[in-house]
Order: C-alpha cells, then structure tokens, then sequence
C-alpha cells in the first residue's frame, strides 16, 4: 500500500537525520571557516553551498534509485581542515577543495585509482583519523579550570541525555549550551533574527603545497572515513547502490559548489542510518522517503545558514569547544578501536597515529600525511621482514632489556 508524502514517520527521521548532523558537527565547520580566513558572510556562503548541494544530491539519489541515500559533509574532515588552513590564504583553501573534489570524481572514472585508495589499510587511516580528532576531544575538557559552572552543567547534560536520550543527546547537549550561554550574557548584544543566506563567490588559487596538506588528507578522509562507511550502512540494511555514479556525481556536484564553501560531499554513515530502520517504515521500499525529507530539510537549514552561524559565533569559546569535542568522541573511539585491533597493524598504526599528532611539517608536507606513508613504510618493511624470517627457528629474549 504506498503511502502520502506526509508520513510522519518519514517526515521526523528526516529532520532527526538532519538535526543531528548539524548538532554534532556544524561548530566545526563554523571554526575551519573562521581558521581559513573567511568572513561572517563567507562562512554563512559555506553553510548555505553545503546545505543546498547535500539537500539536491540526498532528494535526487533516493528518488532516482529509490534507497535511502542520505549525503553528508565529512565530520573527520572539518576537524583536519581547522588545523590544515593555518597560513594559506583562503583562496588558496577554496582551490584545494577543488583539487580534492575533482580526485573523488576520478575515483569515479578511473578502477585503478579506487582500488590503490582500498589498497590503504584501515588501520592507518583510522589512526590518522584519531590523531587528528584527539586534540579536539582533549579541548573539551580544558573548560573545567575557566568556566567549571559550564563545564559541569554541560558534561552531566552530556552523561544523562547519554544514559536516557542516546540517540538526542547532542541535540540536549546544544540546548543546555545555548541555556548557559544565555546565562553568561553572550547574546546580549547580538540581534538573533532569521535571515536568508546570499551566496559568496570565492575565486580559488592552486598552491601546490596546500593541494598536498588539504586537498589529499581532504580526499583520503573522505573516501575512507565517509564514503566507504557509508556504502557499508546501506549494504548491512539490505540496500545496494552503484558505486560508480555517486562518486562521479558528488565529486562533480562538490566542484561545483566548492568556490562558494562546500568543502566535502560524500555518503552519510551514522545519521544515514536514521533513516534505514524498522522504525522509519515497514516496508523497507518506502524509507527512501525519509531521506528525500531529510533532503529538504539540508535546504531549509541552508537557507537560514546566516542565523545559524550568527548563533554559534556568539557562543563562547568554551561552549564550542565542549560541544566539538564530546560530538567526536564516538568517532574517536571507533577510529581506535580499528587502529589497534589486529596485532599485525598495532605497531605502524602506532607510527601513523604518533607522526600524524606531533604537527610536524617537513619539506612543506603536513604530519598527516607524513604519518600515513610512515605507517605504509612500517608494513612494507615488517611484511618483508616476516617474509624473510619466515621458517626460521624463533629466539626469546628476557623482558626489560
């Protein structure tokens, strides 16, 4: 029996979806923004560019395919752009999500170049991940020595809503946030009125060395952390989705937003998953609905993307910081969980996970991608090593040595 648009068990898995996107990670891109140099209108151009392209390409994927195909910005990658666009002009950061969005489009065209990036053992990429994420976790609980009352007040929210209300618990977190902010005076001179976003053009410049410590880590954290879990959460729902099409089309639909600010465009995984369950639909053929909702939705909180950077621009610092950090701690424990999981990886994923947090640069190359081809090297040389080894008697030594 098909059912009415209106369903409301379609309609509130969308705006959940959606709702929980932004709670969880909307800070961040507010805070690589304001690092890359943009304007209060050119981040509310970022907003606005992301919430369009990710509200087109959610609708026109599930009703073409009819699957719940939710799109998303990268979380992990906002975290690693707040650190990378130190001392590059924003011009040169909008020609690197250019670089990046063009290379998902040729993972799309060309087999080799997907399979070399399924070649890169998960292990490495969830500890670079988790090195880029753990300062941000880490910051989340700084606030305690400048402003306990907060600190407190947002942490036992945090625990509670954890316990009870798991699935809203960064929604309550963002509420009891905006409560002590209102408390401590930081909207008193801000006027909080709806208004629409405008469009802001960025004309984009090619720097090598920011195409090398953006656009790469950028390509590598979308693809792997995003897109490859993404297909993984329709595939465990029973949904199938040709890989092919969506990187061409997302990667193209990136470059074409990516001068106004859209710096990623790649498949949901956790908030996707909202609206896969029993729960959304019975019959599992109709939860494509709840997707085109959440689709509308994206558009909406786009629209309105000057309110909402103007919201949490006014919140203060530790406020941010609380609630970026306690919004990736999932995302920090899955990354290393995977990353020291098999003994066999342990050592080069400590490698990755150690030179990709200690923010060297060396010949103009950032710690990540420095901690990446280190791990890469660790398990060539060891994979050589056990191969040469291999048949050998083996020879104990004494602890503590």
């Amino acid at each position: 029996m098909r059912q009415g648009i209106f369903n409301i068990s379609h309609l509130s898995a969308g705006f959940t979806a959606v709702l929980v996107g932004y709670t969880s990670s909307v800070v961040l891109i507010i805070q690589a923004a304001t690092s890359a140099g943009a304007t209060a209108l050119q981040t509310s151009s970022w907003l606005l560019a992301l919430g369009i392209v990710l509200g087109l390409t959610s609708i026109v994927f599930s009703w073409f395919y009819k699957v719940p195909v939710l799109t998303a910005w990268s979380t992990p990658g906002a975290a690693m752009l707040i650190g990378a666009v130190n001392g590059y002009p924003l011009a040169d950061v909008i020609g690197a999500f250019i670089i990046s969005a063009a290379l998902i489009t040729l993972t799309g065209m060309l087999g080799p170049i997907s399979r070399m990036l399924e070649r890169i053992p998960a292990q490495l990429a969830t500890a670079m991940l988790a090195a880029i994420l753990l300062p941000f976790c880490l910051k989340a609980f700084t606030p305690v020595m400048s402003s306990p009352s907060i600190f407190f007040s947002m942490f036992s929210a945090f625990l509670l809503a954890k316990r009870f209300f798991p699935r809203y618990a960064m929604l309550i977190l963002l509420i009891i946030g905006i409560l002590c902010a209102l408390i401590a005076g930081a909207f008193s001179r801000e006027v909080m009125t709806l208004s629409v976003a405008l469009p802001s053009w960025q004309t984009p410049a090619f720097d090598p060395m920011a195409i090398v410590n953006i656009s790469l880590p950028l390509y590598i954290i979308t693809m792997l952390s995003q897109n490859l879990p993404g297909f993984a959460m329709l595939n465990s729902h029973q949904y199938k989705l040709p890989a092919k099409p969506v990187f061409i089309a997302t990667g193209l639909s990136n470059l074409l937003f990516a001068p106004f600010g859209a710096f990623s465009v790649n498949l949901a995984a956790i908030s996707a998953a909202i609206c896969m369950g029993e729960e959304v639909d019975p019959d599992k053929t109709q939860r494509y609905r709840a997707a085109i909702w959440a689709g509308i939705f994206y558009l909406i909180a786009g629209v309105w993307a000057t309110t909402v950077v103007t919201l949490f621009l006014a919140l203060p610092a530790e406020v941010s910081q609380i609630l970026a950090g306690l919004a990736l701690l999932g995302t920090l424990l899955m990354c290393l969980q995977t990353a020291f999981a098999q003994e066999k990886y342990r050592e080069s994923a400590l490698l990755t996970f150690l030179l990709s947090l200690s923010g060297i640069s060396l010949l103009g190359i950032g710690a990540t991608l420095w901690g990446l081809l280190a791990g890469l090297v660790h398990i060539k040389l060891t994979k050589k090593e056990s191969s040469a080894t291999a048949g050998t008697p083996k020879v104990t030594c004494e602890k503590g040595v």
